[in-house]
């Protein structure tokens, strides 16, 4: 499994979620959509949305799926 984290610094949703996860066992891709514009459009294309947080779960066969919910993601990382 692979996991990235689309947010900015500024969003305090996304703060939560980058403060919990040096206590996650799983590492995580930090992937800034202001830096990166790249980065937005592929969140857009995939989802039909821009809203950060959102986590980007990829499993060994390629499949993905897109977390969003600051809440959501902190528990799902922490349950891995």
């Amino acid at each position: 499994m692979q996991y990235a984290l689309y947010y900015y610094d500024s969003c305090p949703f996304c703060q939560r979620v980058l403060h919990a996860l040096p206590n996650v066992k799983v590492a995580v891709e930090q992937r800034n959509v202001l830096k990166n514009p790249e980065f937005r459009q592929q969140q857009a294309k995939a989802t039909g949305r821009t809203t950060v947080p959102c986590l980007l779960i990829q499993d060994d066969q390629g499949k993905e799926q897109w977390l969003f919910e600051s809440a959501d993601i902190i528990r799902f990382l922490q349950n891995q």
